[in-house]
């Protein structure tokens, strides 16, 4: 029986956007009820669109890319309810930091710890989780057919050293994400939109002034601008330094913009953060602070929840899975809340596809072919979890349908077993009949090493394939799926997540398939791929883009090529205790970190 306080967002294929507020979390429609009284919307007021008919979607695919209109009109702020000021919250946070600079960022360990100090141009909403909203901009337009967004700052924005905060430091960070030479990570994702910063994709128009020129039309670009990954850096600093390092996390201290500022950073132990008192937003942010506690044990963070010393999580990813949370729910006697957000975990094997046996492309479609996903969602996750399509389920092809592909059918079926013959004559073939010896890494959160250790075991009892399973401290463990970057890497097999930045199949794109993402360490490439994925980025027909998605599927779920094998998707929960107010779940993993409209009713 379902439990009373989790609802299950729908993906809604046929709706009306207005259209500078498309973005890909629509595709989410029916968000879960609200279980906080949330204050008003942010005072800062926005530039909204005037209503515009979009055509209807095929079942499931999400609108991002379908044109904006080219009207707008600025709507006023709603009416601030009052909050109560004060106190501290505290939150568990699942491991470090990977980086404190957002140039790159892909893990959201670091997101939910940098987010809160710095501002963005737009932000989405924390009462609405669908829509976007002014952060540093008090309004914005769309003009040139759609192509070009002119963004104008609020007034009187410091950064904390007293400096004021203007456009050109907008521009200088926006640069940094459109920087070529470098990983387009979770921050850089709008730059998929924008024409080459040399060819005027960001220009700076006057001091409160930002100009953003796009290739083509799309939607997307807000929706993926208005990530907290996008954060406006100070170029006073930056100047001064290389890089914001992880172990100096004191230049945060002194230049942040956001709601509030870092006191102290305990690599292993804790982070915390006080109210910025010149933040230029009235009367935010209503807490005096938050501290954050890395805990990595599950069995002391329930006991954390338990005895009251947490309220929440950083973020909604935690190493529980479904029945420990439903437990401590249960437990707790309402206390605490469980908000659910959409299935968009992409839980997935990597393979090093420049090392050893996995450069042979037979080896890594037989391993494909050989993982049983029943065995490993019934375990891992309780059997709740969603099988693996190559979109999210319900962007292209459903669950139903993904049964009777190869790799995914039931193994204890006639084409389960066809299966398993086909990856024991492909490992024949490649040469390695009997198997070979290997390694699996796997970062120390979540499920992940048990995962890793299932797969181990069942490609060791199907093909031979046997080795040992390393973990690794988070930020640790991302360092050396890196080395696979430019090198052939110090790694083979590693089992690792991919949280969807928006709800649509750019950010599956953008994550798992193409140069730069954030989980394409060996840099995998095919042309049939970069092919359809422009062509698909372009098209504004959504029954056009399907068409195209469907060709890509294919392929990819194919394994004649490729480097990642989606185990399953997998849900998120985010945990609140019932005092904390001005929460509302977002609809994807990559944001709601700023914090600022929280306030507590104790």
């Amino acid at each position: 029986m379902r439990h009373r306080h989790l609802r299950t967002p729908k993906l809604m294929s046929l709706i009306p956007l207005l259209a500078l507020l498309i973005l890909a979390a629509v595709a989410c429609g029916a968000s879960a009820t609200p279980t906080s009284a949330p204050p008003a919307a942010a005072p800062a007021p926005v530039t909204a669109p005037t209503a515009a008919a979009i055509p209807a979607l095929p079942a499931g695919l999400p609108p991002t890319n379908n044109p904006v209109p080219l009207a707008t009109s600025v709507a006023a702020a709603a009416p601030l309810q009052r909050a109560k000021a004060g106190g501290a919250v505290n939150m568990g946070a699942y491991a470090d930091p990977e980086t404190w600079d957002p140039l790159g960022a892909a893990s959201v360990f670091s997101v939910q710890a940098f987010s809160q100090l710095f501002s963005q141009i737009v932000m989405y909403d924390t009462a609405d989780t669908n829509k976007i909203r002014g952060d540093l901009a008090k309004s914005w337009e769309v003009t040139n057919g759609g192509l070009t967004y002119t963004f104008r700052l609020n007034d009187n924005i410091k950064w904390q050293d007293g400096k004021d905060l203007t456009a050109e430091d907008v521009v200088f960070s926006m640069e940094r994400y459109m920087n070529p030479k470098v990983a387009a990570g979770r921050s850089g994702a709008f730059r998929e939109y924008t024409k080459k910063v040399e060819e005027g994709g960001v220009k700076l128009i006057d001091s409160k002034t930002v100009e953003f020129n796009l290739a083509f039309p799309s939607g997307a670009f807000l929706s993926f601008l208005a990530l907290d990954y996008v954060k406006v850096l100070p170029k006073h600093h930056l100047a001064e330094v290389a890089e914001l390092k992880q172990a100096d996390p004191i230049i945060q201290r002194k230049a942040g913009s956001g709601p509030f500022q870092l006191t102290e950073y305990q690599r292993g132990n804790s982070f915390k953060v006080v109210k910025n008192k010149t933040y230029f937003k009235p009367e935010r942010p209503y807490l005096d602070g938050i501290n954050h506690y890395i805990i990595v044990d599950n069995s002391r963070l329930i006991a954390a929840f338990k005895s009251s010393q947490l309220d929440m999580m950083s973020s909604g990813f935690s190493g529980l899975g479904v029945t420990e949370y439903l437990q401590m729910e249960k437990d707790m006697k309402g206390a605490i809340k469980l908000h659910e957000l959409p299935g968009s975990r992409n839980l997935g094997l990597m393979m090093n596809i420049k090392k050893g046996p996995l450069q042979d492309p037979k080896v890594r479609k037989a391993i494909y072919l050989a993982l049983d996903r029943q065995e490993l969602i019934q375990l891992q996750e309780d059997g709740k979890a969603g099988l693996p399509t190559i979109f999210m389920p319900g962007f292209v092809s459903t669950e139903a349908e993904a049964l009777a592909w190869p790799g995914i059918r039931p193994k204890n079926t006639p084409g389960g077993q066809e299966d398993l013959a086909e990856a024991k004559r492909l490992m024949t073939e490649a040469g390695y009949p009997n198997g070979f010896t290997t390694t699996f890494d796997v970062r120390q959160t979540s499920n992940l090493p048990d995962t890793c250790s299932l797969v181990k075991q069942q490609l060791k009892r199907t093909l031979g394939i046997d080795g040992e399973v390393r973990t690794h401290e988070s930020a640790a463990g991302y360092a050396l799926f890196a080395t696979a970057r430019k090198a052939e890497g110090n790694w083979s097999l590693a089992c690792q997540g991919e949280a969807m930045t928006v709800l649509d199949p750019d950010a599956v794109f953008g994550g798992v398939y193409r140069v730069g993402a954030t989980r394409n360490y060996p840099d995998w490439t095919h042309p049939k791929i970069e092919d359809l994925f422009e062509r698909q980025k372009n098209e504004q027909d959504p029954a056009k883009r399907r068409a195209l998605l469907l060709e890509a599927e294919p392929f990819l779920r194919s394994f004649d090529d490729n480097h990642w094998v989606t185990l399953y998707w997998g849900k998120y929960f985010w945990p609140v205790h019932r005092d904390i107010r001005g929460f509302n779940p977002p609809q994807t993993l990559q944001y709601g970190f700023t914090h600022e409209d929280l306030w507590l009713d104790r």
